[in-house]
């Protein structure tokens, strides 16, 4: 809950105290709220008791900020410690960190020890392929950690996993705990490794170890698909022995025992309706689920019961926008339970659709349902709805969405929140809305130190930014105002920029060029806006005119 706004309320020292107890909790921070925080707890310059502070805090840090507190190992040690997904993954200032360690730690080439890659931790994530290849099994312990791959990355794995010259030898003489200790780079294992590990390696890590891996249900499904007989026999029948019972379906390992073929077989006469949320957490095949999803089509030819809808999970990839229109959601719940699981818009868009068109409300359960992802697939007789006071309780971002979903949505929260708006937290409260808001709401609130990120100033509604002074913006922007110069050349802000004198921008002190100079016009003609697409800007035209030039016009117009 920590913001920039509630930041001002304090003075430096205790904001200090709040920072270190922070890390004593292992408070987990966002990339926005580390950004400020760094901010205040250098307000008087670097602290030389650094460690004393969350390790997050150091990678808006640079290893000579550290110097007063240790070595430059020693911080990148801590750097390798924090949690980089802070930083987007092609960010310069993660690119910089990994250049700065490679430094730091003298490593001139791409071959890497094992007390390096200790020491660099997961910023072993963002070396390229060409120093997993060259370092052979010294980064595979790292690499186990990361929470992704690029593509160049994953082909290096497979052809270091594959050689075989690691500590944990060839393909055909690994484990079930060999397994567990890689299972983070599970997901890169293709075909040509899965195949050469042990079957019953590949079982028993799925009976023992795949509960606490960070592998999801459909990763999991690639392991069952290598337990599978390549060549599925058509069943005529259920197999003799192979009959479904409660024992079956209570068994997490029911996905490898049956071919798609044989489970069609053997579910017949069988009813899925009270082990369904259970079994569609076990680990089937796209061919096993379509089985599954068939299996209830026979049960249910008119349409699922509602009690069955929120239990759906993966078979709703296999769901058509026809089965949509013969459910009956009469329940925020149940439509909460459906978004949950993330479908593509087409689909989400249908089932709010339902939803709604069966006369259901627009609730804070069902905002909440909608609102993180979809609330911008809603028109605008849907979003006027709303009651404003469900807008207290739900979470919504409006940042793919229409200006005129955002101006709607702005109004609603500006009543919703109206008897907060003397308090510090409202600016929390309508920070998610401000994309809406109107020029003098936006002055109004330059006046309340509420320490707006530039990201939200540029996401402002174009005229609004526009209409806006340099002060305006400066006080809008609070701590965050030296954050301006970074975006001066990006779209809206460049535009904002032009539009102002420079002499009103350099007594901001940011750095900030690109204004109109004294004894210069703006004349700034805006390109008609795309209908598919966000505003593409406006192009400044600035013209030198001369003061006698200028006299004799004035004088020619009165003679005439």
């Amino acid at each position: 809950g920590f913001t920039c706004a509630a930041a001002n309320e304090m003075e430096a020292e205790r904001f200090q105290e709040l920072a270190k107890v922070m890390k004593k909790k292992n408070v987990k921070l966002e990339e926005d709220q580390l950004s400020c925080l760094v901010k205040m707890v250098t307000l008087h310059g670097i602290p030389k008791d650094l460690d004393s502070y969350p390790k997050d805090l150091l990678l808006f840090l640079s290893s000579s900020d550290y110097a007063a507190t240790g070595s430059c190992r020693q911080y990148f040690a801590n750097i390798g410690k924090a949690n980089l997904d802070v930083l987007q993954r092609e960010s310069p200032q993660r690119k910089q960190l990994l250049l700065e360690a490679l430094a730091c730690l003298k490593i001139p080439g791409t071959q890497v020890n094992e007390e390096n890659a200790e020491i660099l931790g997961r910023l072993v994530c963002d070396l390229g392929g060409e120093y997993i290849r060259s370092s052979g099994g010294n980064l595979l312990k790292q690499l186990n950690q990361c929470e992704s791959f690029l593509p160049d990355q994953e082909e290096a794995i497979r052809s270091v996993i594959s050689s075989g010259n690691t500590t944990f030898g060839p393909l055909v003489a690994w484990s079930a705990f060999t397994l567990n200790e890689l299972s983070g780079l599970i997901p890169v294992f293709d075909h040509s490794i899965l195949q050469k590990i042990p079957k019953n390696a590949l079982t028993l890590w799925l009976k023992n170890f795949a509960h606490d891996s960070p592998l999801s249900r459909e990763q999991l499904a690639t392991i069952v698909e290598e337990l599978l007989p390549t060549r599925h026999k058509r069943a005529d029948g259920c197999p003799p022995g192979r009959q479904i019972t409660e024992k079956v379906l209570n068994d997490d390992l029911m996905p490898i025992w049956y071919t798609p073929g044989e489970l069609r077989a053997c579910l017949k006469n069988v009813s899925l309706e009270n082990h369904l949320s259970q079994i569609l957490t076990y680990s089937f095949t796209t061919q096993q689920l379509a089985v599954l999803k068939t299996n209830l089509d026979e049960t249910y030819p008119d349409g699922y019961p509602e009690r069955l809808i929120p239990k759906l999970g993966p078979l709703l990839s296999f769901i058509t926008l026809e089965d949509i229109s013969r459910w009956k959601i009469t329940s925020a719940d149940t439509l909460a339970a459906l978004l949950k699981d993330q479908p593509p818009d087409d689909q989400a868009s249908a089932i709010i659709k339902r939803y709604i068109g069966l006369g259901n409300a627009l609730n804070v359960t069902a905002l909440n349902a909608i609102g993180m992802k979809y609330v911008c697939l809603l028109n605008a007789n849907e979003l006027n709805a709303i009651d404003s006071n469900s807008l207290k309780l739900a979470s919504l971002n409006l940042s793919a969405c229409s200006q005129l979903a955002k101006d709607i949505l702005y109004a609603k929260a500006k009543r919703a929140f109206s008897d907060e708006d003397y308090l510090p937290a409202y600016y929390g409260l309508i920070e998610p809305y401000l994309g809406g808001a109107p020029g003098a709401d936006l002055r109004d609130l330059s006046k309340d130190n509420v320490n707006m990120k530039v990201s939200t100033l540029a996401k402002l509604r174009t005229d609004s930014l526009m209409s806006l002074t340099p002060s305006e913006v400066q006080g809008l922007l609070g701590m965050n105002l030296g954050d301006l110069e970074k975006w001066q050349n990006k779209f809206p802000i460049r535009e904002w920029v032009q539009r102002q004198k420079q002499s009103e921008l350099d007594k901001l002190h940011v750095g900030l060029t690109g204004g109109t100079q004294e004894g210069y016009m703006n004349i700034v003609i805006p390109k008609f806006q795309s209908p598919s697409s966000a505003p593409l800007g406006t192009v400044a035209m600035t013209l030198h005119l001369l003061p006698a030039l200028l006299i004799s016009f004035l004088m020619m117009s009165v003679l005439s």
